[in-house]
């Protein structure tokens, strides 16, 4: 009788201390959601059975957003989009589902090359947080399979919308210079902001690459150079630098998990502490490494990188299953943290020609994000671990064992997905 307030006021703290985690996520979101977080338009260009495969991935509002467009009022939705319960557009699913036709005809125009629309034969959607890198051409193949994957959900925020293409056009002459551009139909407002990354593979193993700021227009053979204005667009480099790794933290699901999970080992404060600097110490290397480029283009590394990276998730999760004192030592977290270190690296060179600075303001603003992501996300996951482990009655799971099962579940499935990826780049 005497044990019942005590249970119930517990349980009042744990539902207060989830109620403000649900609150400051919340907060979080709709933050991200209004920004447009990724506003790259990235292409793969590959000749493939005579023809010229380009895979194409950029924000869905690019694509459905007419350009007449005007921000607030009472206009209503264009076509294949709703305004949500926020009052937000959103892509309505169940409509993109009742028009493919439609569809089709707008997901092509989003690219040209010389002036002549390719053929659609593949196209996706997925959620900011759940898109493909696209920075590995064999990954991206698979990802960008031929037919539409548009979901089932009824309704995708289009701030948080990702379309992933896959386009086919006739073959260029040999040694001519084609003109890539994006579609004269889209929003000025998104397309003035969007960041080119073009990578353009040949049959004997080299890729050009091409970047430039605003609408795409690339003469593939000639260097992209942004211009005036558009370099006066570009974000400062240290700032601009240090909220795309702030971003990458938070939408790179597998470095959240891996975060998750050494809190999870920590066992105390002063022990996260160490393996939170013994984490950051190893990516700051491999980051500084990989940013100066040279790995990232051997066909394996990526892929073996990746794989690696989920690998440590289950490792660090094996570690607090088997219930060892020190489940996560500092020297184990700084190996990790180089393995993770080069996967951060990616990212940086994917974003980097959009932004200015020099090589040290870069790789400081992006490693300085990365720190600000990480601790934004364990001042918000710790107190939602309190109090689990303060409202947990399992006599026999305790309650770092109930959590770590799904990570090291996800995490084994990205192994299965990133060594088929791997084999197909070593074969």
């Amino acid at each position: 009788m005497g044990s019942a307030p005590v249970s119930a006021g517990r349980q009042a703290r744990w539902l207060r201390a989830l109620a403000l985690t649900a609150v400051l996520l919340s907060v979080g979101g709709t933050a991200t959601a209004h920004v447009q977080d990724f506003m790259a338009r990235i292409v793969h260009l590959a000749p493939r059975d005579g023809a010229l495969q380009a895979f194409v991935q950029l924000p869905l509002a690019l694509v459905l957003l007419p350009p007449d467009w005007q921000v607030g009022g009472e206009q209503a939705a264009p076509p294949f989009l709703r305004r949500d319960a926020d009052g937000r557009l959103a892509a309505d699913v169940p409509a993109l589902h009742r028009d493919p036709a439609g569809l089709r005809t707008r997901l092509r125009e989003a690219l040209r090359l010389d002036g002549r629309l390719g053929a659609l034969e593949g196209a996706r959607l997925d959620p900011l947080a759940e898109r493909d890198p696209f920075t590995y051409l064999p990954a991206v193949e698979q990802h960008v399979r031929p037919g539409m994957a548009l979901g089932e959900a009824a309704e995708l925020d289009l701030a948080d919308a990702v379309v992933s293409l896959r386009l086919r056009f006739d073959a260029p002459a040999p040694g001519a210079a084609p003109v890539l551009a994006g579609s004269a139909l889209e929003w000025p407002e998104l397309g003035a902001r969007a960041v080119n990354i073009v990578r353009r593979h040949h049959a004997d193993g080299r890729v050009d690459s091409y970047q430039s700021l605003g609408p795409l227009h690339l003469v593939l053979g000639a260097p992209a150079t942004p211009t005036p204005a558009q370099a006066a667009a570009a974000p400062e480099g240290f700032v601009g630098y240090m909220v795309s790794g702030f971003e990458h933290v938070l939408i790179g699901l597998d470095h959240v998990l891996f975060i998750l999970v050494l809190l999870l080992g920590a066992g105390g404060v002063a022990r996260f502490l160490t393996s939170s600097l013994a984490f950051t110490a190893g990516h700051s290397i491999t980051l500084c490494v990989g940013a100066l480029g040279g790995l990232s283009a051997l066909a394996w590394f990526a892929p073996a990188v990746e794989l690696a990276i989920a690998a440590s998730i289950i490792y660090a999760g094996v570690r607090i299953l088997g219930d060892r004192e020190r489940p996560l030592l500092a020297p184990v977290v700084f190996v990790v943290g180089l393995v993770h270190g080069f996967g951060f690296s990616f990212a940086l060179q994917s974003v980097a020609p959009s932004l200015s600075g020099s090589f040290v303001s870069v790789v400081l603003g992006f490693n300085l994000g990365i720190e600000l992501g990480q601790l934004a996300l364990s001042l918000v996951a710790a107190p939602v671990l309190w109090a689990v482990h303060r409202a947990w009655r399992h006599p026999r799971l305790r309650y770092q064992h109930a959590l770590v099962l799904p990570c090291i579940a996800v995490a084994s499935i990205w192994l299965i997905e990133r060594s088929a990826v791997l084999l197909t780049a070593v074969s």
